[in-house]
């Protein structure tokens, strides 16, 4: 993470771009951030969060654990996603898990103080509901693919509503969210990179023009 001053993060982020100085400074005195290395944990299942969290750098994966034990990939994350505040904003537990990919970065903003200053502005509220129509739309996808007819069905939807993500995660990451195992999936993205439907490129993979 290039060593920026906590207010010039929150400049780049859309939901406080619109904020005064004055706003920006009193939001600055709120926040702090906190570095994480690859394979931390930012947050366990149940524990509740007294701060806001807002994803500066790297990518996080939330998943919870079925009754067998096994790890269940809800989604992965990257910068200036905000993680787990729909549970936050209600100080109730929250719902998930959620480990570091990658080395990376957290602003926390202390959610008692940001509540009497912050909730009600507008252009904060609106991104606080986009943020949460995100997540819905996270959801459908996950429907989406456990029923999904086959596996190439699921890669593509996934690679087509993820363009951005899609370039950050590593292809067994990918599997995991989808529900395969590594080899299936390898096998699949050749299938649809010689059948024209993905490209290679630099970072992984994307849909094609056409598609």
């Amino acid at each position: 993470m290039q060593n920026k001053s906590i207010n010039t993060i929150l400049k780049e982020v859309s939901m406080f771009s619109s904020l005064k100085e004055d706003e920006l400074r009193a939001l600055e005195k709120i926040s702090h951030i906190y570095e994480y290395k690859e394979g931390a944990t930012l947050f366990l299942e149940g524990e509740v969060s007294d701060s806001l969290m807002l994803l500066i750098d790297g990518v996080v994966s939330i998943f919870k654990h079925d009754s067998k034990g096994n790890e269940i990939v809800i989604g992965y994350f990257n910068r200036y996603a905000l993680l787990a505040e729909a549970a936050t904003l209600r100080h109730t537990p929250l719902p998930s898990s959620a480990t570091f990919q990658s080395d990376g970065a957290i602003i926390k903003i202390d959610i008692v103080e940001f509540e009497k200053l912050f909730i009600t502005h507008p252009n904060i509220s609106y991104e606080i509901i986009q943020s949460l129509l995100k997540k819905v739309d996270l959801l459908q996808q996950n429907i989406h693919f456990n029923i999904a007819s086959n596996s190439t069905e699921k890669i593509l939807h996934f690679y087509r509503e993820n363009p951005t993500l899609s370039l950050d995660l590593k292809q067994y990451e990918i599997a995991s969210i989808l529900g395969m195992v590594p080899e299936t999936f390898s096998r699949n993205i050749k299938k649809l990179v010689k059948e024209g439907k993905l490209d290679k490129v630099s970072t992984g993979y994307k849909i094609t023009e056409k598609e």
